[in-house]
């Protein structure tokens, strides 16, 4: 996987980085950010590349998908930055005229456009018998706000994408206009479409399949949208792009569609299936993310995830669980030095200048610096503190990994607890504890038919290395950290869990079945 011919450069300009190793065996980027941010990230790609008839169109690594963002700036000011709309309607007693007077006097007094619309929403006036009648669709529109009380500008609240004009971009007020805020949308829902783009054709078209109706502008609740915007589609800003994912295929590629596939597939509702389609976001990105460091470090294969399901005390099974998180945890630091090993410090020029007895340390320094910035990216500004070449080299270590550590690394652990896969209830550290709301999406996409419980675990184990009973446990956990019987209480208190939430049944011969209730075979 890690191979040359399975890796592309990145077209981009690497001037604004400070270095291009983290990005080089990620992607730019995996970063924290709002967890409910990844998945509107991720549609907002969709929609645009849908409009230009381009959903899930191939891409490979050289290339620079771009898309047109929606802003859809007239329904954020009536949403989030038009406070006094209630007290209105409250104080005009009844008097429909003196209250749309009033709210319009005062939005186009203070709802923020931009340069290219204006403040003037009397339009509304068209689409709404009464005032009372727009208050009650904001006051809708409102209660599927994502994460209310969150505190933020009204510039990044966002609601339930209903539809397509539901999805818009987070932007920062700059002057008389606006900027693109990558602190929300950190292009870690971007790769996620990439990796989707990158998966086997019959794949990508069910997925493709699966998300249309969701985009699809003449859909009931988009045309509630719309009736608030004085055009038939969104206002969109410049086009984005930049987003780079390294490798043209990967094992976590189709093992996403795959899970995608099987939830839109089940025919839920509306955008029903996008509850479920979130965490599966974050868990394949978290997985594509250990998955990818355990390639660098030289173990081609996706990395044991020992799992409890929450005891009510300590055990070895939630001391192995903490233990595995941390190895994996560990993984992406071991990965950044292999890449450093391997695509600079593996030169034989480099090796013969710094060995040379005829190259005084300040030229072995330069040459070094130059060096790195030739095979790594390193900006020209940062040249460290360094007297000579050993040191330098011991400083571009520590400077890649903390970078990797404040950035990719805390983005993997928030895509991980995200998901609910890792967690701390009931200790001080970080460990895999899959919630149940994991364990119902987990269920939903990989059962069709009732399945035995021991061959629904052999399944988590094939597919995501993930270990609940002491069958897959006994010959991947370290012996120290293995007790039959620990595990056995683990893999009960998995059943018990799926039984509490109807996805399986314990039959009378004792066996215990899965099952998908939402799954029409089933």
């Amino acid at each position: 996987m890690i191979e040359p011919e399975n890796i592309e450069d990145y077209s981009g300009s690497k001037d604004r980085n400070d270095s291009w190793v983290v990005e080089a065996i990620w992607g730019h980027r995996i970063e924290r950010q709002p967890f409910s941010a990844l998945m509107l990230e991720f549609l907002g790609m969709a929609e645009g590349m849908h409009r230009q008839d381009r959903l899930l169109a191939p891409t490979s690594p050289a290339e620079n998908p771009t898309y047109d963002a929606n802003q859809t700036l007239q329904l954020r000011n009536i949403l989030f930055n038009n406070p006094r709309m209630e007290e209105i309607l409250r104080d005009s007693q009844g008097d429909d005229e003196s209250a749309w007077v009033k709210w319009l006097e005062i939005m186009k007094a203070t709802a923020s456009m931009g340069e290219n619309l204006s403040a003037d929403f009397s339009y509304l006036r068209s689409r709404f018998d009464t005032f009372n009648e727009l208050v009650n669709v904001v006051r809708l529109l409102r209660n599927i706000t994502i994460d209310p009380g969150s505190e933020r500008a009204w510039t990044t609240q966002f609601i339930f994408p209903v539809g397509p004009a539901a999805l818009y971009e987070p932007l920062s007020e700059k002057g008389d206009g606006f900027e693109r805020l990558r602190r929300v949308y950190t292009r870690t829902g971007e790769l996620a479409y990439l990796m989707l783009t990158r998966a086997s054709e019959s794949l990508r078209n069910r997925v493709k399949a699966g998300l249309i109706p969701s985009l699809d502008p003449d859909g009931a609740r988009n045309k509630l949208i719309l009736c608030l915007l004085s055009s038939d589609e969104p206002d969109r800003g410049s086009k984005k792009g930049g987003t780079y994912l390294p490798y043209k295929s990967h094992p976590a590629y189709d093992r996403m569609a795959e899970d995608m596939a099987a939830i839109l597939e089940l025919g839920l509702p509306n955008q029903d299936a996008f509850q479920y389609i979130q965490p599966l976001l974050g868990l394949h990105l978290y997985l594509y993310g250990i998955e990818t460091a355990n390639y660098w470090v030289g173990l081609n294969d996706l990395p044991s995830i020992i799992c409890e399901i929450l005891a009510p005390k300590s055990d070895l099974v939630r001391k192995a669980a903490v233990a595995s998180y941390l190895d994996n945890d560990g993984l992406g630091s071991q990965a950044v030095r292999k890449y450093i090993d391997k695509t600079a410090f593996s030169s034989p020029s480099l090796i013969e200048i710094l060995a040379s007895n005829d190259v005084d340390d300040q030229s072995k320094r330069d040459f070094l610096i130059e060096h790195l910035r030739k095979t790594c990216a390193l900006n020209k500004n940062r040249t460290f503190n360094a007297t000579d070449s050993k040191s330098l080299i011991l400083k571009f270590y520590s400077f890649v990994d903390q970078f990797y550590r404040d950035y990719t690394g805390e983005g993997l652990r928030g895509l991980g607890t995200g998901c609910g896969l890792v967690s701390r209830r009931g200790t001080t550290r970080f460990r895999y504890a899959p919630t149940d709301e994991l364990l119902r999406t987990l269920v939903l996409a990989n059962v069709t038919s009732p399945i035995e419980e021991s061959a629904f675990l052999h399944r988590l184990y094939q597919r995501y290395r993930i270990i609940i009973g002491p069958i897959e446990a006994k010959s991947t956990v370290r012996p120290t950290l293995f007790d039959e019987t620990d595990f056995k209480k683990n893999r009960d208190r998995f059943v018990q869990h799926l039984i509490g939430m109807g996805l399986a049944q314990r039959m009378s011969d004792a066996c215990t079945y899965v099952l998908n209730p939402m799954d029409k075979c089933t």
